[in-house]
């Protein structure tokens, strides 16, 4: 836990916290506080700031709150993942939060199976869990939006009617060019939104069908590198990848 995440209506008059179960435990058996300690905190949703720790006692852990800091922004880029099966969703959910993706659709295509749409992990309470897990990690206080479609086909034909902002790729290894060469210029700058939107497939990729549906939408393949990747792992290499050639593009343009 790098970033003590509350939410509103925890903080209590003149910044009073007290926290019992899972962070209380982290607190005590991770970081070891005593009064005195001062830890990173910040409002999910809010500010940031500091925790000071006025009692430490077994199981129940009080701080004091001072949040002023404006948020760190989230990463201009938006996520479009086939939703993976359970135990890798909680990886997802987590690693996208942890590097502060703005967003995080998560999509049906015909590798994926039906079943993984009645996981418990989407229920609302637990998504949101596994999201603050997640950005507690990064340190972000602003948790992704993440929207689930059942259905492949009106999901891409929603977003290829949609102005096309910023780039759009398609991680695809087959025959795709190297991410660096297919990163290109960005689309219309005027129409809003995230400023890359990635695309990853299910383990085994995607259907060449698919593949021309990302197309007409006005997505490039591009490729991540030789290795063959579990989803989780792919998103992370690719989210890294993204951030290096979004800021050598940032200053280029200076």
């Amino acid at each position: 836990m790098n970033l003590l995440l509350l939410e509103e209506g925890e903080i209590g008059p003149g910044g009073r916290v007290e926290l019992t179960g899972r962070r209380a435990e982290h607190l005590l058996g991770v970081l070891r506080v005593e009064p005195g300690r001062t830890v990173r905190a910040g409002q999910i949703g809010g500010p940031a700031g500091t925790g000071r720790v006025v009692s430490a006692e077994v199981g129940k852990v009080e701080l004091l709150v001072e949040l002023g800091e404006e948020p760190a922004p989230p990463a201009p880029l938006a996520l479009i993942v086939a939703l993976p099966r359970p135990q890798a969703l909680k990886r997802v959910l987590q690693y996208s939060a942890a590097m502060g993706v703005e967003r995080l659709d998560l999509i049906r295509s015909w590798r994926v199976e039906k079943s993984y749409f009645h996981t418990p992990v989407l229920e609302g309470g637990n998504l949101r869990r596994h999201l603050v897990l997640g950005a507690e990690q990064g340190g972000y206080t602003r948790l992704p939006e993440v929207a689930v479609h059942p259905r492949f086909a009106p999901f891409l034909e929603d977003l290829g009617a949609r102005p096309r902002h910023g780039r759009r790729l398609l991680a695809h290894p087959e025959g795709a060019l190297p991410i660096e060469d297919a990163w290109g210029d960005p689309l219309d700058p005027a129409a809003g939104g995230p400023d890359v939107l990635l695309a990853l497939g299910p383990e085994g990729g995607w259907l060449d069908r698919e593949v021309e549906s990302f197309r007409e939408a006005g997505f490039q393949e591009a490729a991540l590198g030789p290795w063959i990747l579990r989803v989780e792992t792919a998103l992370v290499a690719a989210v890294a990848q993204v951030e290096i050639l979004r800021r050598r593009a940032e200053a280029m343009s200076c």
